[in-house]
């Protein structure tokens, strides 16, 4: 689903956005760079806001079942949440709608977007419409999380143990618009554990990883067979660089992860989570030990070289 190199620009794009904007307001805690920004909240709450566009012909095909793409316009500002440690609250809903067959298409569009509303308790409370050669959505959603337990991409640390929530890959077939958010699982780690640094795989694997590496200034060392792969994908490439998983992708400190295996051990399968590999201070980036024991680099572009281990 993604263009990697489209992917590229849009980060360097958001870096010279963030440059310009500087924040100077003590009460914002997080602003552009992470999953979501977040803002010192009444009643001992942080308030985490997001916002997420999806465009026809970009994010979803002008034949797909507007009522699944508008499940997907609500639940990729959940996920955003669920990344940050937090809780959906609230959520403001634009659309841009073409003229023909707009009561349809509306119709359609808003059904799927109620029902993501309402599986996670979200209260829509306003929003805009407009007329719009193609389809456009865009939910800004607000959260609510507390202090102690807000997660970031910036402070994974060296000799943490790196998980992801489930099978990735293959997404374009159709979990694309029908994933689930993946709040329970967040909730369960923040009120468990200290997670040392998270992220939703939206943009695949290879490049969220780069990320969390490249905000905490640290390299991550995965295993080609400890990555999860979706039903019917069978190439390590798709499960790296499909995108559109969502997937959390995070770190916990040794001690936590001996602590988060033994819990796991005792708990019912209702959910569960994959250690694909851990954090290092040794390199920058990420690389993969691949199946017949070779070391592999995975930039957000794709692989780069082979080198002996």
């Amino acid at each position: 689903m993604v263009n990697s190199l489209r992917k590229i620009k849009e980060v360097r794009l958001i870096e010279r956005i963030a440059g310009r904007f500087k924040v100077k307001d003590r009460s914002v805690i997080v602003s552009i760079g992470d999953d979501a920004a977040v803002v010192r909240g009444p009643q001992r709450k942080y308030l985490i806001f997001t916002s997420d566009m999806l465009i026809e012909s970009v994010h979803f095909k002008k034949s797909e079942d507007y009522q699944k793409v508008g499940y997907k316009a609500m639940a990729v500002s959940i996920s955003d949440i669920a990344a940050m440690g937090g809780i959906p609250k609230y959520a403001l809903i634009s659309v841009g709608l073409p003229k023909k067959n707009v009561d349809r298409i509306a119709g359609q569009l808003f059904t799927g977007i109620e029902s993501c509303a309402k599986k996670f308790g979200i209260e829509v409370v306003g929003g805009d419409t407009n007329r719009s050669d193609k389809l456009v959505i865009d939910v800004f959603a607000v959260g609510e999380v507390e202090p102690d337990k807000v997660v970031l991409r910036s402070t994974a640390q060296s000799g943490d143990h790196i998980f992801v929530s489930g099978p990735l890959g293959g997404s374009f077939r159709g979990k694309h618009l029908s994933f689930t958010p993946r709040v329970m699982e967040s909730r369960f780690l923040v009120k468990n554990f200290k997670v040392t640094s998270m992220i939703d795989l939206s943009d695949g694997l290879g490049m969220d990883l780069n990320r969390i590496c490249d905000a905490s200034g640290v390299g991550a060392l995965i295993f080609e067979n400890k990555i999860p792969k979706s039903r019917g994908v069978f190439k390590t490439e798709a499960a790296l660089f499909d995108g559109e998983d969502f997937e959390l992708l995070f770190t916990l400190s040794k001690e936590d992860a001996l602590r988060f295996f033994h819990m796991m051990d005792k708990r019912k399968a209702d959910m569960r989570f994959y250690q694909i590999g851990r954090i290092t201070d040794l390199f920058r980036g990420v690389k993969m030990v691949t199946r017949d024991g070779k070391v592999k680099d995975v930039s957000c572009d794709g692989f780069k070289h082979f080198q002996k281990t």
